[in-house]
């Protein structure tokens, strides 16, 4: 078994205050601290004001921390954020007891970032329209 990805709660608090704080550097936002916050969010919100939070605070986190300038390009990806979200969700409400530490390192190891294209065809999940709003898989419809 793999070792862990994250070794203590005050790590993943850490997480959760450098993204809201846009001081999370480009190289340490990767696909698992994505789902370190989606797990606090949810964990304190229900799946529209979780969402709405991490929505707005990846725009900030866009603007200010890796100061993009979103009239010229735009990396936020509604679908992608959706999909996640929701698949967060699920993940809590099907998991038993455990740590928030126990379940971020889960979820770390269970799903990678090309997890998605197993409902989505590429030319679908990045088009133009799924990056402005969400859209339905196209390839597997996912479970309820």
């Amino acid at each position: 078994m793999n070792e862990p990805r994250y070794g203590s709660e005050a790590e993943l608090a850490e997480i959760l205050r450098k993204f809201e704080d846009a001081t999370i550097g480009r190289d340490d936002w990767k696909h698992a601290e994505h789902m370190v916050v989606a797990l606090f969010y949810l964990r304190d919100h229900d799946i529209e004001t979780a969402t709405a939070k991490m929505r707005s605070g990846i725009l900030n986190l866009l603007v200010k921390g890796f100061e993009v300038d979103l009239k010229k390009e735009m990396p936020y990806h509604e679908t992608i954020t959706v999909f996640w979200m929701r698949l967060v969700s699920d993940y809590l409400i099907s998991s038993n007891g455990g740590s928030l530490l126990d379940k971020a390192n889960e979820l770390a190891a269970l799903y990678d970032k090309d997890y998605p294209l197993k409902f989505y065809s590429r030319d679908a999940l990045f088009s133009a329209r799924a990056r402005e709003k969400y859209v339905e898989p196209d390839r597997e419809a996912i479970a309820k």
